[in-house]
């Protein structure tokens, strides 16, 4: 299969998932936005008003950190029913299963960027201009985008192996968001609990992603650096473990 046809497929496909997804919403993918909006209400009042947390505009610096946390919760949380959810294709002959992590990874970066623009205004808002340091975005998508994949190809594989996965996700991923600085500043983290937040990728990202659309700062290379090669050693573990287990998966979805 010819980069091209992969490209069409990929774009067949992440079209299919948001029209499934939204299917009979009167809102429809307007919920990309309003959802995480309504998430940072929540957290605006409840960490300015009754727990102060003294974070200088706020509402624009916890939304700035959920963006990017959003998109890589979604991918896992639908990536890793994606193969159960499309069995009718992962039974046919020929067809490429394993780009389907990849089409949950990419529906979900389309919602993401619906969402981009808000928050721009919100920064905006808050009296913090846009910076040329926008521009490296992309650099940080990439690598977001790899590790999202990587992590979606082995909770798809294994839940279909062991359906409990799905069910552990769920406890797994609110840890995981409370690990991650997404609506604290990570310096604030007393002891050594703020180094040990340094192992969790998802802080490199996050960091990353608030460093260039909310500090307007660049983000720092060398840990964004070692996030992208664990993020590719996880991918090419993941669809190794895919490869050799895809005769079972079909026999199993």
């Amino acid at each position: 299969m010819s980069l091209a046809q992969g490209t069409e497929i990929l774009g067949a496909l992440v079209g299919r998932e948001l029209r499934v997804r939204y299917k009979g919403s009167a809102l429809g993918v307007l919920w990309a936005v309003l959802s995480p909006l309504g998430f940072v209400a929540i957290l605006s009042l409840l960490f300015t008003r009754f727990m102060p947390l003294n974070i200088p505009d706020y509402a624009a610096f916890v939304y700035s950190g959920l963006l990017p946390w959003t998109w890589f919760d979604a991918t896992l949380h639908a990536g890793c029913v994606t193969l159960l959810d499309n069995r009718d294709l992962v039974r046919k002959p020929f067809f490429p299963r394993a780009v389907l992590p990849a089409v949950v990874a990419s529906s979900q970066f389309v919602l993401y960027l619906l969402a981009l623009p808000v928050l721009l205004a919100l920064v905006l808002a808050h009296g913090r201009a846009p910076r040329e340091t926008l521009l490296l975005l992309p650099a940080i998508w990439l690598v977001e985008g790899a590790l999202a994949v990587a992590f979606a190809t082995l909770l798809a594989t294994l839940g279909v192996v062991i359906r409990d996965v799905q069910h552990l996700l769920g406890m797994g991923l609110m840890l995981w968001f409370y690990l991650t600085p997404v609506f604290y500043e990570r310096g604030r983290v007393a002891g050594r609990g703020a180094r040990w937040l340094l192992w969790n990728p998802m802080t490199i990202v996050v960091e990353s992603h608030r460093a260039v659309v909310f500090e307007g700062r660049a983000p720092d290379w060398l840990a964004l650096a070692a996030v992208a090669a664990f993020a590719a050693l996880l991918l090419g573990f993941s669809l190794t473990l895919f490869r050799g287990l895809e005769h079972l998966l079909i026999e199993e979805v």
